[in-house]
């Protein structure tokens, strides 16, 4: 049996969705030794950085490149061609544009089955969540694929119950199109050794760092954050800082403004795209994570946060009451006064913060990207028996 895995998600600089492909590609091939391996790469550097260097991989699994972002209309021209060529018998899409032509609608047209990821549908619930992007302005579009990407699908894979929910509530599927979603929770390196937790801390001289961890768009409200920092700031002892770090977007300058507005410039460091090990680093020696996204279909440094023993605060939009569970403050999302003063009493309290930390590694201990790839090859397998 021949699988065909769209790795063209994985860019440059990845993020949630990349690192899931990153991931699943790392571990697939050895729990399926009965399935041989396609892996189609964007670009010959992507593929000799993410090949030659992946682990638990055994002999089934071949590379090639195709040279069309899976969004495009090239894409949806020259995939099936590339498909069908392959003979494949099952095509695994990590987000929720597929080649729709290779995918007939009618069951018995098609030779080959379908699995497919939809992490969220956040465009369809939170209003003016990124104005700028091609799915908030082409909403219509957006939401048409992904009922076309359901309607072809063997299974959907959602990484939550409340992403679900919303599949269900927004797209308004069938029963019978609902029952393809299978809920499978995504990951974190947990147990991630290198460097070595820091010390919760208890003076008043010794600057406290949040950190930050995601993208810039509107919908995750960093220029919230910002005022809660510099209410926080106010109210605590000590000094306040702010790590933002994840791929600067020119298009949405909010958060830089309001540090400029607010006079905390000096307090809030913009630190872009950083590499494994330095957000590893980050994750270790920061003593906050805030994550006031108003909506998340999974929350990924929510748990890879808490696997490196960092309390958590997050909002309640979406997933991340569900993630987090009873291990991280959850506030309201857009509540800055709320978000700042979560911070101010948990910074202060050094007892909940030992509190949490060992209730969020004990959470983290939960997920598994071993285990969120197990199940998805329990899939592969019900799809291609």
């Amino acid at each position: 049996m021949k699988a065909v895995f769209d790795a063209r998600w994985i860019y440059d600089k990845p993020s949630g969705i990349g690192v899931y492909a990153q991931e699943m590609a790392r571990r697939l091939p050895g729990l399926l030794p009965e399935c041989e391996f396609v892996f189609v790469f964007g670009s010959e550097e992507l593929l000799e950085r993410h090949m030659s260097g992946a682990v638990d991989r055994g002999g089934n699994v071949k590379a090639i490149v195709v040279k069309a972002n899976p969004v495009s209309i090239k894409s949806q021209i020259s995939m099936p061609r590339v498909i069908a060529g392959l003979k494949a018998d099952l095509y695994h899409s990590p987000n929720y544009m597929v080649p729709f032509m290779a995918l007939p609608l009618a069951p018995k047209r098609r030779r080959m089955k379908h699995i497919v990821n939809i992490h969220d549908v956040i465009p369809l619930v939170v209003k003016d969540y990124a104005p700028n992007s091609k799915t908030s302005r082409f909403k219509r579009i957006f939401k048409f694929c992904l009922k076309q990407s359901i309607a072809r699908a063997d299974f959907v894979i959602t990484g939550s119950e409340a992403s679900k929910r919303d599949i269900a509530s927004t797209l308004s599927i069938s029963p019978e199109a609902l029952a393809k979603v299978q809920v499978v929770p995504d990951g974190a390196d947990v147990g991630v050794g290198g460097v070595e937790r820091a010390h919760i801390k208890t003076d008043s001289a010794t600057p406290r760092t949040l950190l930050y961890v995601g993208r810039m768009d509107p919908y995750k409200n960093v220029a919230g954050l910002v005022e809660s920092l510099a209410i926080a700031r106010r109210n605590v002892p000590f000094p306040l800082k702010l790590v933002v770090c994840g791929a600067l977007d020119e298009r949405y300058p909010e958060a830089r403004l309001a540090a400029e507005r607010l006079g905390v410039s000096d307090s809030v460091e913009f630190a872009g795209f950083v590499s494994p090990a330095e957000l590893t680093r980050l994750y270790s020696t920061a003593d906050l994570l805030a994550h006031p996204s108003r909506y998340e279909g999974f929350g990924l440094q929510i748990i890879e946060a808490m696997a490196h023993g960092l309390p958590v605060i997050c909002a309640d939009g979406g997933s991340q009451p569900e993630v987090a569970g009873e291990a991280a403050r959850v506030v309201k999302a857009g509540d800055v006064q709320e978000m700042a003063s979560a911070i101010s009493e948990l910074l202060a309290s050094p007892k909940k913060m030992e509190h949490m930390k060992m209730a969020g590694l004990a959470r983290a201990g939960l997920f598994s990207w071993d285990a969120c790839a197990r199940k998805t090859a329990m899939l592969y397998r019900q799809t291609l028996n």
